[in-house]
């Protein structure tokens, strides 16, 4: 499934594993429900929940400037929540391609 926008790239689990080792430049944003994440999460992750009814004022705190890494279960929220963060005006957007799903598949650390 494509991107609605070319400036949202969904990257493999390795790409957006890459990217998350650059610590202090970039954030991972958890778009499931709490209950999801209880699951397990990435690590470093912060949890602002897609469906709740904060998610665009939750997502108005955060600092335009800085580069977002956004995953959910399996790929399709993250693009949503991707294509509202850009609307909102940041520009430094990567998704998890088939989400935390993938992520486990390739055999990538989760914490709990």
């Amino acid at each position: 499934m494509q991107a609605q926008s070319s400036k949202v790239k969904a990257l493999s689990p390795s790409e957006f594993e890459g990217l998350m080792k650059n610590k202090g430049a970039v954030k991972v944003l958890d778009v499931r429900t709490s209950e999801e994440m209880a699951g397990g999460y990435l690590p470093g992750a912060i949890n602002i929940d897609f469906n709740s009814d904060n998610f665009k004022s939750e997502i108005s705190k955060l600092d335009k400037k800085r580069t977002y890494l956004i995953y959910c279960k399996a790929g399709g929220r993250s693009n949503e929540a991707a294509t509202i963060l850009q609307e909102a005006g940041f520009t430094h957007l990567y998704s998890l391609e088939g989400g935390i799903d993938a992520w486990q598949e390739a055999g990538k650390p989760i914490k709990k």
